[in-house]
């Protein structure tokens, strides 16, 4: 039977930060995940998903668009900010603070990582949260300073589950500017304006062109927190076919 040490080495990294989470050193709650590949066919991309992420399918949306993309002005990082700050199309910019900022990290992102919503103190993810998900960059061998980006689809704090329009036209000024190799949207909302459905599951099964960038549909790193045991194994896939697209998988052997 194959082994995949990518996978392995993922694994071992999210159960070790997960024990580090729950406080659980002896192991008694996260079970260790012994990966095993019965078939190639079940870590390779198939024919046809590699013909996607090569442009070889006969569909040219995707290059034309990436064609059209490279002739529009970026627009410049600092006003991307401003853009936020000077929105008032809905209610939920009366949460705003001096924290709140619609996205950091890369200027020229391998990765965009856009997660459902922004929390009160701006950050995007929990503490715990942020050390699981470090895992995942760690297992792909990104730079989270250097080679990402992190943003939002709802850009200011709110506990709604409404995604105002001009939310959507900030992020997708904010990927025009950015041109990141591939985009993950991570979580429901992510789901929903990639697809018209927050259903994850069905959003995973192929690779997407959101406004002319290549984007994979999957987990938020709370959604994995707290099912660790059946979704481990599909955000892994979802990675790896992420990095795939990016030209950066040669990174997981």
């Amino acid at each position: 039977m194959q082994r995949d040490s990518a996978a392995e080495y993922f694994f071992s990294l999210t159960d070790d930060a997960l024990s580090v989470i729950k406080n659980d050193p002896l192991r008694e709650v996260v079970r260790p995940y012994s990966y095993r590949i019965e078939n190639e066919e079940d870590v390779k991309l198939d024919s046809k998903l590699d013909a996607i992420i090569n442009d070889r399918s006969g569909n040219e949306t995707a290059a034309e668009a990436k064609r059209e993309n490279a002739k529009t002005p970026r627009l410049s990082f600092l006003r991307l900010n401003d853009l936020l700050q000077d929105c008032h199309a809905c209610d939920s910019w009366l949460n705003r603070n001096e924290r709140t900022e619609a996205g950091h990290g890369a200027l020229k992102p391998i990765f965009v990582f856009v997660l459902d919503r922004v929390a009160e103190d701006g950050s995007f993810m929990s503490a715990n949260e942020e050390v699981f998900f470090s895992k995942w960059l760690a297992a792909l061998h990104l730079d989270a300073r250097k080679e990402c980006y992190f943003t939002s689809v709802i850009k200011c704090p709110s506990s709604g589950g409404y995604i105002p329009q001009e939310c959507e036209n900030i992020l997708i000024q904010q990927l025009e500017a950015l041109r990141p190799a591939v985009v993950m949207m991570l979580g429901s909302a992510g789901a929903l304006i990639t697809t018209g459905s927050g259903d994850i599951f069905k959003a995973r099964e192929k690779i997407h062109d959101y406004h002319g960038f290549r984007t994979v549909c999957s987990f938020s790193p709370s959604q994995v927190l707290e099912d660790y045991q059946s979704l481990r194994r599909p955000i892994w896939e979802d990675l790896k076919k992420a990095a795939r697209i990016a030209g950066i998988d040669g990174r997981l052997s």
